[in-house]
């Protein structure tokens, strides 16, 4: 078993792991802000939101839609084969479009009230480290992960291309969360081209309006084009939802069952 083939279904596990300490790390030498709660104690909920995730969607779920016929034929369209692009272009395309369409999809749970039921739990969190990137509602991921495979089909995607988007998206999720300070100047160069965490802290602010910005995850270009692009708000960010600002209700169990009340 090689964890660096990209055909292995562990790279992607063993990337999300590297960052997960790689972030953990920086956080510890160069922290944006210190911890106002257990940092174990949200740990230990982020990753069981996402290992519930990786449970129910990826073994089950993923495993089931897979042997559905629609799916099965998935690359019947194959836009990217019409194109005629060579390997690296038709990764670089892939890119651009599946973090496009995850733009408008975050987008889209922020306005339409039934989604924003699951995706606010993602946004409890009341502080912000490598592991609220972990922090979704399971029927959040098994929506996405329908669009994403109906994104696949018509794009023509492989599955090693659809495999670099996903670990591309983790890593910069992890790092856009991240609780780390940059350096002023590198941290200026991200904004102009992905997103750093300075720029995703303040769509986590308890503000509506700022909460309703940002909503890029790999790529900072979407939100300047469709007029969703924030800087620096005057005052100081507080993470989290005004609603939601005692940690004992924001438990694992409490959070699964929360878009239900």
């Amino acid at each position: 078993m090689n964890i660096f083939d990209l055909n292995s279904t562990f790279a992607p596990v063993f990337l999300a792991l590297t960052g997960i300490v790689i972030f953990l790390t920086l956080e510890k030498c160069i922290p944006f802000r210190p911890d106002i709660l257990s940092k174990l104690q949200r740990m230990r909920i982020n990753f069981s939101m996402q290992l519930s995730n990786v449970l129910l969607v990826d073994l089950g779920f993923v495993a089931l839609i897979k042997h559905i016929p629609y799916f099965a034929g998935m690359y019947q369209f194959d836009l990217l084969g019409k194109l005629n692009l060579s390997s690296p272009l038709r990764i670089l395309v892939t890119l651009i479009v599946f973090d496009g369409v995850i733009y408008f999809w975050h987008r889209i749970n922020h306005e339409i009230p039934l989604l924003w039921k699951f995706h606010r739990v993602h946004h409890t969190d009341l502080q912000l480290d490598v592991s609220s990137a972990a922090r979704f509602h399971c029927i959040e991921i098994m929506i996405s992960t329908l669009i994403m495979y109906s994104v696949m089909f018509f794009l023509g995607a492989s599955i090693v291309e659809m495999r670099i988007f996903n670990m591309s998206l983790t890593l910069f999720a992890q790092f856009a969360h991240s609780n780390i300070r940059l350096w002023r100047p590198l941290e200026q160069l991200c904004w102009m081209i992905v997103v750093p965490p300075a720029m995703h802290r303040i769509h986590h602010s308890d503000k509506h309006k700022e909460t309703d910005s940002n909503y890029g995850t790999i790529f900072s270009i979407w939100d300047r084009l469709f007029g969703t692009f924030k800087r620096y708000p005057k005052e100081e960010i507080v993470y989290g939802l005004k609603e939601y600002k005692e940690p004992k209700k924001l438990m694992f169990f409490k959070l699964l069952a929360l878009p239900f009340k």
